[in-house]
């Protein structure tokens, strides 16, 4: 917050703590294992990226079937763009689209657009998926290359139980 200068701010700092807070708690409520917020110079919050593992014991995904479930997730508008992209950690599900959210009681629906990756986690029956979020569509194309780029980064370290790198884990792991 002190990072930003405040005769630059779009937004009082009560109003963006509060939105950092909103995120937090979306986060936690999620289970995210990472979040992030990306803000423009004056304060506008233009997005929202987070990280989520999902597994059942038991139960492996192909990617067919992690495709349908991301699919069913979120109310989309129009047609998505669906396409298989592949990582440097391996295969993924790449889904861009607009979505519909619904508010409390069904009041204050939100449009917006979204880019997600999903995909199986090397050695594991874990599905990661990785989402970044907007509403400034003004600015979609800047914000899904971004996106594209953050996940074009992406790695697997395998860790210890005591959450240290397993030797001979330095570089991305594949399936």
């Amino acid at each position: 917050m002190n990072s930003f200068n405040p005769l630059d701010l779009v937004a009082s700092r009560e109003s963006m703590e509060e939105g950092l807070i909103s995120l937090a708690r979306n986060a936690e409520r999620t289970h995210a294992v990472l979040a992030a917020a990306y803000f423009a110079v004056g304060g506008a919050n233009y997005a929202v990226f987070d990280v989520q593992i999902f597994g059942e014991d038991g139960v492996v995904l192909s990617l067919d079937e992690v495709e349908s479930r991301l699919l069913g997730k979120k109310e989309i508008l129009g047609q998505p763009q669906v396409h298989r992209v592949e990582l440097s950690v391996g295969p993924a599900v790449r889904l861009h689209a607009q979505c519909k959210s619904e508010g409390v009681l069904g009041f204050g629906k939100r449009l917006s657009e979204g880019i997600s990756y999903a995909l199986l986690v090397p050695q594991t029956s874990d599905v990661l998926l990785a989402t970044m979020t907007w509403r400034a569509r003004e600015h979609g194309d800047q914000l899904t290359r971004m996106a594209n780029a953050l996940m074009s980064t992406l790695s697997f370290v395998p860790l210890d139980t005591e959450g240290r790198p397993l030797s001979g884990s330095g570089s991305p792991s594949r399936t």
